[in-house]
């Protein structure tokens, strides 16, 4: 099939969304639909090619078809591990977890299986995963697989019932493959609203092949454009006005038209609204195959002598290398720079760079169609020295991956602290059940706080107009005052995944704590958790709150709920949450910790631990995910951030 004008600005329109999705959340949250346009067009791509080469060979060569379509997509795949896996030699070892199974399911095509079942996330709560974007291309050759094998098996039909006239058998072969995408696509977009509801991981949804139905939309819509009498049909009456510039400007207003809905009302939405899976999906396909049409229609009205614009043709040769690159750069850069619009900004720079190199130096330089290679002896073995170096920095970031990331161990850590704790308040309750005295060290014994360094003076410097950060991104914490509080009562932690990796500092630190975290725990389950510590007993004297990571929009329904399960005699610490990270769950989190803010100007009973703006001048101290721990002197910021406001919330003695 010849090139077929304005079809690039179909693919460039899906990169800038997805673009913009990767890199700049704030403002297209809903560019995976990207996506959903390439597919639409792959699968219309890929249908008109098995047309047309039925049309003029008069068969289908099956493993042909296979063999191209794997090559086009695994040696640009194999080039972009090998370039991007030594940047993991810039970041914490963390991002490297698990990175021999991530390049395992890229290249075996089954990324997409891979992360449904280990349950990752592009929004994930934890460090993201290099290759996760891999899952496309993955569903892309599976579509590849089952369409090629079908649309061999019908040809294979349509002769045998047509064996002697091409004509017939060429209709039978189109309307067949009709009616089969039309019916694929109809029970696959049916699957993925039936697989959607609330509670569902809409990952598992989104990732799965069989709710992949823009491929299907995308060769219905091929199959209806092949019937060359409807088409031209269709085209004579474009020009029944007899006004080719009149028509030209009334499909490329149908273009923007179709192009600014996908942009500015599907892409406002989030990835896990029900929204998207009832309709925006469906919708953003159907308007990808006018946008298809519409660019076709353009390539018939376009004057023979006239080109595409040249950055429109480069964009669009390097869109599949720009997908390859930005999200793996992205996730190191973001990860080194804490600012995310300068990341952003860096991890577009050097993925045009790379794209270009691999585009016009590797694939259309050294390695053209029926080039001899030996001819660029001196580029190649450059090439090659480059490679191998690459490779051999790649192979040593997989040999000494760590098994688990520093925050797991974190949590491990937490959780064993955290059962430690509760068979001694299990063995408190027995004994109280047997009428026995239970002697345990230190249970009215004053609490004393070690504060190095001193949070509560590290959060009035950084609150202060025009004063630098008391430390630099990267540098120790020093400790400006040596502090030691004594408070009377116990204390009670309940938290989610932050807490937990801190757990084991807050009980050394804090004497008579109790900790109760769990990764991954929502607002929600806040009410029910002090509720049920409070009807054993077993609520301190110092209640901390320190929920609100996992974002949630009830927040404040379920904060309040917990303030009104309190019973009197109790004292209310509010962490406020922190998420350094610029994505849905960031916006929530800020959300949270501004109405947490508020609190004590309700409530006498309420005292707010700052961690939100504690840590935000010193976010070089988390984990690489810009949430969680990051080693011991976050742990200790953390422990005395709270250690701080409890101290806070003492009830001064009467003169």
């Amino acid at each position: 099939m010849n090139r077929i004008k304005w079809f690039d600005a179909v693919r460039v329109f899906a990169m800038f969304l997805v673009l913009g999705y990767h890199l700049f959340y704030d403002l297209l949250p809903g560019g995976f639909l990207g996506v959903t346009i390439l597919f639409t067009f792959s699968g219309f791509l890929i249908t008109t090619l098995i047309f047309e080469e039925i049309r003029k060979k008069h068969e289908f060569d099956l493993f042909g078809f296979y063999k191209r379509r794997l090559k086009r997509i695994i040696i640009p795949i194999f080039l972009m591990i090998i370039f991007t896996l030594p940047f993991m030699l810039l970041v914490s070892p963390d991002f490297s977890v698990g990175i021999d199974k991530q390049l395992a399911s890229t290249l075996s095509f089954t990324a997409n299986w891979y992360y449904i079942l280990s349950g990752t996330s592009y929004e994930s709560r934890l460090l993201p995963s290099l290759y996760i974007h891999t899952w496309s291309l993955a569903a892309q050759m599976q579509f590849y697989f089952i369409w090629g094998l079908l649309c061999a098996v019908v040809l294979v039909f349509s002769r045998i019932i047509f064996m002697n006239n091409t004509a017939k058998r060429n209709i039978c072969f189109k309307t067949t493959l009709l009616i089969l995408s039309g019916v694929a696509a109809f029970f696959s977009f049916l699957y993925m609203r039936t697989s959607y509801y609330d509670g569902v991981n809409p990952d598992a949804v989104y990732f799965n092949t069989f709710t992949q139905f823009s491929f299907y939309l995308g060769a219905f819509a091929a199959s209806i454009w092949s019937m060359r009498d409807t088409r031209d049909e269709f085209i004579k009456s474009l020009f029944s006005a007899q006004n080719t510039k009149r028509t030209t400007s009334a499909v490329i207003v149908v273009a923007f038209l179709a192009a600014g809905i996908i942009c500015l009302v599907f892409s406002r939405h989030k990835f896990g609204e029900e929204f998207m899976y009832r309709y925006a999906f469906l919708f953003t396909s159907l308007l990808t195959v006018v946008l298809i049409y519409c660019a076709h229609i353009l390539h018939i009205l376009t004057p023979p002598g006239m080109k595409e614009p040249f950055l429109l043709t480069a964009a669009a040769d390097m869109s599949y290398y720009i997908y390859l690159f930005s999200w793996p750069l992205y996730i190191v850069f973001s990860a080194l720079i804490m600012n995310n619009a300068a990341a952003s900004m860096v991890t577009l720079a050097v993925t045009v760079i790379l794209s270009a190199i691999m585009l016009y130096g590797a694939e259309k330089t050294l390695m053209p169609p029926g080039c001899d290679i030996f001819k660029y002896k001196r580029a190649a073995a450059v090439l090659w020295v480059f490679i191998a170096a690459a490779s051999a920095a790649g192979c040593a970031v997989v040999k000494n991956a760590p098994p688990i990331t520093s925050i797991e161990e974190d949590f491990t850590a937490g959780y064993v602290t955290q059962d430690a704790g509760g068979i001694i308040s299990l063995k408190e309750s027995v004994d109280a059940i047997n009428n026995s005295p239970v002697s345990y060290a230190g249970r009215n014994a004053p609490l004393r706080a070690n504060l190095l360094p001193d949070a509560a003076w590290m959060l009035k410097q950084s609150r202060k107009p025009g004063r630098i950060s008391p430390s630099r991104p990267g540098a120790p914490v020093e400790p400006p005052v040596h502090a030691t509080l004594e408070i009377d009562g116990s204390v009670t932690v309940i938290g989610d995944s932050v807490s937990l990796g801190a757990g084991t500092t807050l009980k050394k630190t804090i004497p008579n704590c109790y900790v109760d975290a769990e990764v991954s725990r929502p607002v929600s389950a806040g009410p029910g958790i002090l509720t049920a510590l409070q009807s054993r007993g077993k609520l301190g004297d110092y209640v901390v709150i320190a929920l609100g990571t996992n974002g949630t929009y009830d927040y404040a329904k379920h904060l309040t709920e917990i303030i009104d399960a309190l019973e009197p005699g109790h004292r209310l610490i509010f962490v406020t949450p922190f998420d350094g990270r610029t994505n849905k769950n960031s916006k929530l989190v800020n959300m949270t910790a501004a109405w947490i803010s508020e609190l004590p100007n309700q409530y006498d009973f309420i005292t707010i631990a700052e961690w939100h703006e504690l840590i935000k001048p010193h976010i070089s101290l988390l984990a690489g995910d810009k949430v969680h721990m990051g080693g011991p002197k976050s742990m200790k910021l953390f422990t005395d951030c709270i250690a701080t406001a409890i101290a806070r919330s003492t009830p001064k003695p009467p003169q």
